[in-house]
């Protein structure tokens, strides 16, 4: 079962969204955008070494490193704000080999989403047959919003990886996002001159996206560096309509 490729879920300029965190929606317009590729991106580890999972076998937990500079994170932004506007990642990744199950964890080192909820965790180095995505959920070519991500400043994603096939093989995926600049829509009271916007999102009164940060299980929980340097409260959908 394929998704909807992600590019046909990224904003363009001047568009509304609402961001879902654990404390609440935060708001925004969208300034500026970037869409990023790196195709195709070899997965190495924290020496630049290749990853190579061995005959149905496991291998993880590694992060999405630039093999120019391993200490770069391709998927981590490393301050609240840049060139004036917040920012933040909205992308997915595909997947090449038909064998290979890549598991997210979002952030890394925290249990990975997908799972029924009565469902024990999830369990990579066994190859569960539940919470991954393959070349047939995310095809290399088409990432599709299967996993969809949403990743805020300040935080790294990783992944575990399976192998089913009788062979070894290097996981290479497709990493594709896209970077949105933004104006924070701040009200803390309804005179605040974002109020009424926000209350219109809020009730779908007006185009808008909604993005659950993190990749859909759960929303991740704002930083406290975040909720300072972008200057707002994270609001309920019912508070946020009360504004209007």
């Amino acid at each position: 079962m394929k998704g909807e490729p992600i590019w046909n879920k990224f904003l363009n300029n001047n568009y509304l969204m609402a961001l879902e965190f654990k404390e609440g929606f935060v708001f925004g317009r969208t300034i500026r955008r970037r869409i990023c590729q790196y195709k195709p991106y070899k997965v190495i580890d924290s020496g630049g070494s290749a990853v190579t999972v061995s005959a149905s076998d496991y291998a993880g937990e590694y992060r999405f490193r630039d093999p120019r500079n391993t200490n770069v994170d391709l998927l981590y932004l490393d301050s609240p704000v840049n060139s004036g506007y917040a920012w933040i990642l909205h992308g997915s990744i595909g997947v090449q080999q038909q064998y290979i199950r890549l598991y997210l964890k979002v952030p890394e080192g925290k249990e990975i989403p997908g799972k029924f909820p009565s469902a024990d965790p999830i369990r990579p180095k066994t190859g569960d047959d539940f919470g991954y995505i393959t070349a047939l959920e995310s095809p290399y070519e088409t990432p599709t919003d299967f996993a969809e991500i949403v990743i805020p400043p300040l935080i790294h994603i990783g992944a575990e990886y399976y192998n089913t096939d009788s062979a070894p093989h290097q996981p290479v995926l497709n990493l594709l996002f896209c970077v949105y600049w933004f104006d924070v829509l701040n009200a803390k009271d309804k005179i605040d001159k974002h109020a009424e916007l926000i209350s219109m999102i809020a009730s779908r009164k007006v185009p808008a996206a909604f993005l659950t940060v993190g990749v859909g299980d759960e929303p991740l929980s704002i930083p406290s560096r975040i909720v300072a340097e972008w200057n707002v409260k994270p609001l309920s959908l019912d508070e946020a309509i009360e504004l209007g």
